[in-house]
């Protein structure tokens, strides 16, 4: 998916029906229960699952599909499991978002890089979390989410819809990266450029007035 116009790094999202929940033991596919096109799911969980349950459950609703991940660490047995939905053919194509620095015990960006190939792989400094999950039946499912891949026995938080505006939003910005960083675990601790995607300008609170003549020579 690909925009012709630059969109801008917020969205203000429309105002539709959602399902708030406390979820201290349910599994993801429960949590998320009624969620479908004009349906949210906002929720608080216990840390009983991770980033990589909800997608699996957002897969089982939509069918195939591509998947994005954007993720501070992930564990060596979530690497694995997406490993299993490709080869099941439940997810199309996989790209991933990574933090560049070291997590001890955690799958590196390397790691990723040998399982799906280095061009599914950029690495920044990045402590965003979420998945997209998109097909040609039209979904364009979006998690924003505290959780990473590894499964976190802390209280998390969750917001999953299908809107193509915050969706157009993190895969234009994920196409940025693709277009700007080199491919596979390369460490890097700079920030992106990003410069494809319009964004916010400050206020600065100052207005520039005309420019004012003075002097003797003023008629």
């Amino acid at each position: 998916m690909t925009q012709k116009d630059p969109q801008p790094v917020s969205v203000t999202a429309p105002v539709r029906k959602a399902h708030p929940r406390l979820s201290k033991v349910a599994n993801a596919r429960d949590t998320i229960a009624g969620f479908g096109r004009d349906v949210g799911v906002m929720g608080l969980t216990f840390g009983q699952f991770s980033l990589l349950d909800l997608i699996d459950a957002v897969l089982e609703i939509t069918g195939p599909a591509d998947v994005l991940i954007g993720t501070w660490s992930a564990g060596f047995y979530d690497v694995d499991a997406a490993v299993r939905w490709r080869d099941s053919g439940r997810m199309r194509s996989i790209r991933f978002v990574m933090d560049s620095s070291d997590k001890r015990g955690q799958s590196t960006p390397g790691d990723v890089s040998e399982l799906f190939g280095a061009d599914a792989v950029r690495v920044t400094r990045s402590h965003a979390k979420f998945g997209l999950i998109s097909n040609d039946d039209g979904w364009r499912a979006v998690i924003t989410t505290s959780m990473n891949l590894n499964k976190n026995t802390r209280i998390e938080h969750f917001d999953l819809v299908d809107d193509p505006d915050r969706f157009a939003l993190l895969w234009d910005f994920a196409d940025a990266l693709w277009q700007e960083l080199p491919a596979g675990s390369t460490g890097d601790r700079t920030l992106p450029g990003v410069m494809s995607v319009a964004s916010v300008r400050p206020n600065y609170g100052v207005a520039v007035a005309e420019r004012i003549a003075v002097g003797p020579w003023v008629q």
